[in-house]
């Protein structure tokens, strides 16, 4: 199988993707059985620290990164995650044969002659491996039933294997049964629904087949479609205050059990928190030098990081949790971050913000953005689960945890996430020292956007907006549009792929008068990508270059009149978006290449 970066399993592949090879297309299996973590008897190793994330999101799971070969003492060479052949279904294009590979024997297609032995014949059939599989919107997946799908003339006729006729277009392909002689056209079993057999072949264990039935009719795929997996991520950004390395430390999970509990029985000096942590060592909970690295602070800098991580506020909904990163960021374009240099020589701080940096007044007609370099940031993602939209079905889509248990920590849940750092640009209105420095939303444009914030299950009902109705708000679509300008014109004018950088879109609303102030965060955080050695930040003191070619020519786009002529309504993500104008890469969008309007961008500017 081909190798992929730690980065692309989280937020490309994961459990349940599809993985083409050169010995045939194999799913990554849930990560409970891909092996990697069968030797490991720490976890905290390779525990990813959040309370934030973990207690507020993710219901209390932990999250764990993906080890690389290194930390496991492997060759590089060797293949660490285990994948499972899928689909099983093979069809030989010499003979026209459609068949399905079982027998420990020599042979792939029926008709073909033996290859030199049975581990050859596997790989022939693998390579082999039909394009179609079938899937339904509760996130089953299987092979189609070929046999299944032809209504024979025979009863009980179970052919071993199909023919298969014609080529090209679906339409042009006919399956036919070689014992009754009875067909089917490809092209009217592509269009119809078929009963789904409940089978998650990703969380199946060996040569296990599980198909427990389904109530949700599925329907047939390709194997390479976009829409058979769509990722569902959560992030989060390390805010003030606890954003140095002993909060981080202090947040593992077996150190934060300590620490939840000594709110009700306070400990009483440095040695006996201490020594409290070393009885984790002894029974093997935690890394002895974990607690040689919080040792090695004061106890005034544990006991008070002790307090703060009590103090933290735990969010409840994704959009509490922005709402705070926005909070702390707007704190720190005013008076900076942090307020004093690292005492501890080596010790760099997770988010950093210069005051002297911070630039205000870089206007565009009326309005005046204040633009704020943040040198050092880190953010965490998680992958919690996946939809399968077979045939455009949006609405029925159900998500697909992708959460899992190990024997090493029985009876928690945990999930593959990754811990980045970078650099980054945060954008707003400073609204608090200027309250009219705002664009307007109250166009017809804007119009529209409000009524589906006021009525959101109108709209999208159980959509993939479903649950968060404020990506329906103008003042969001307002800047999230800008957003994707501005990445596309940093991707121009400073020779960054616009792949390599990510959005965070900000707003804080009025619940009562529907009143928001908003905001965006621009960051390269990706491991090995462009731009984490200071080149974005370095685009602050020209930024009204940036702002002119993101804005310039708003009006106009080269799929005018088709992309100007499109309004936003009910079953739709976007208004006036397409990809000449403003679509970006999946990898750098959050939302989906959804909420976006140049005409509510445009109509909203002075």
């Amino acid at each position: 199988m081909p190798q992929i970066r730690r980065s692309q399993f989280l937020t490309i592949y994961g459990p349940g993707a599809i993985l083409e090879g050169v010995n045939g297309p194999r799913i990554i299996l849930s990560p409970e059985l891909s092996g990697v973590f069968s030797q490991v008897d720490d976890l905290t190793r390779f525990e990813i620290t959040d309370q934030r994330l973990s207690q507020g999101l993710l219901d209390g799971a932990g999250i764990l990164r993906l080890p690389s070969n290194a930390e496991l003492g492997e060759p590089e060479t060797k293949a660490l995650y285990k994948t499972k052949r899928f689909p099983s279904w093979s069809l030989c294009t010499v003979h026209n044969i459609l068949y399905h590979k079982t027998q420990e024997d020599e042979k792939a297609c029926p008709k073909c002659p033996p290859s030199k032995d049975k581990w050859e014949a596997w790989r022939v059939a693998s390579r082999q491996a039909i394009r179609f599989v079938r899937a339904c919107p509760a996130g089953h997946l299987d092979d189609v039933d070929w046999v299944g799908i032809i209504n024979h003339s025979q009863e009980n006729c179970r052919p071993s294997y199909l023919l298969w006729h014609g080529s090209g277009a679906l339409k042009n392909i006919t399956i036919e049964c070689p014992v009754c002689k009875a067909k089917i056209n490809l092209g009217v079993a592509y269009s119809r629904s078929w009963p789904c057999s409940g089978r998650f072949p990703e969380k199946e264990a060996g040569n296990d087949r599980f198909r427990p039935g389904c109530t949700e009719d599925s329907r047939i795929i390709q194997r390479g479609a976009a829409n058979l997996r769509i990722l569902e991520l959560a992030s989060a950004l390390v805010i003030p205050q606890c954003d140095t390395n002993l909060h981080r430390l202090l947040q593992i999970s077996a150190i934060y059990t300590v620490v939840v509990g000594s709110e009700t029985r306070p400990f009483a000096s440095k040695n006996e928190f201490i020594k409290t942590l070393e009885s984790l060592v002894t029974r093997k909970q935690l890394e002895k030098e974990t607690v040689h690295q919080i040792d090695s602070y004061s106890e005034n800098e544990i006991f008070k990081a002790i307090g703060q991580v009590i103090g933290l506020e735990i969010p409840k909904t994704a959009y509490d949790l922005r709402r705070d990163e926005f909070q702390a960021l707007l704190q720190a374009a005013a008076q900076g971050h942090p307020p004093e240099p690292p005492k501890r020589p080596g010790e760099v701080p997770n988010f950093e913000v210069q005051a002297s940096a911070v630039r205000s007044g870089v206007s565009w007609g009326n309005l005046h953005f204040r633009v704020t370099p943040i040198s050092r940031l880190r953010v965490l993602m998680v992958q919690y689960a996946y939809r399968r939209i077979p045939a455009g079905q949006v609405r029925q889509a159900q998500p697909v945890s992708t959460g899992f248990e190990l024997p090493a920590a029985p009876g928690r849940k945990w999930y593959i996430g990754s811990e980045l750092s970078g650099e980054g640009i945060f954008l707003d209105l400073n609204l608090k020292e200027h309250p009219a420095n705002s664009p307007k939303m109250n166009g017809s444009v804007a119009e529209s956007w409000w009524q589906a914030w006021h009525r959101p299950d109108d709209y999208m009902g159980q959509g993939l907006i479903s649950g968060d109705r404020h990506q329906f708000h103008p003042v969001f679509v307002w800047w999230h549009t800008l957003a994707h300008r501005l990445i596309n014109a940093l991707s121009v004018d400073a020779g960054y792929s616009s792949a390599a950088i990510r959005e965070r879109i900000f707003l804080d609303v009025d619940e009562n008068t529907g009143q928001a102030s908003g905001g965006l965060l621009l960051y390269t955080a990706q491991p090995g990508g462009d731009g984490t050695l200071g080149g974005l930040i370095a685009l602050v003191p020209e930024f009204e270059r940036v702002l002119e070619r993101a804005l310039r020519n708003l009006e106009t786009c080269s799929n005018d009149p088709l992309c100007g002529e499109e309004k936003f309504g009910k079953d739709r993500y976007n208004g006036a978006a397409c990809y000449a104008c403003s679509l970006v890469s999946e990898t750098s969008c959050e939302h989906r290449n959804m909420s976006l309007d140049r005409k509510l961008l445009l109509e909203g500017l002075p």
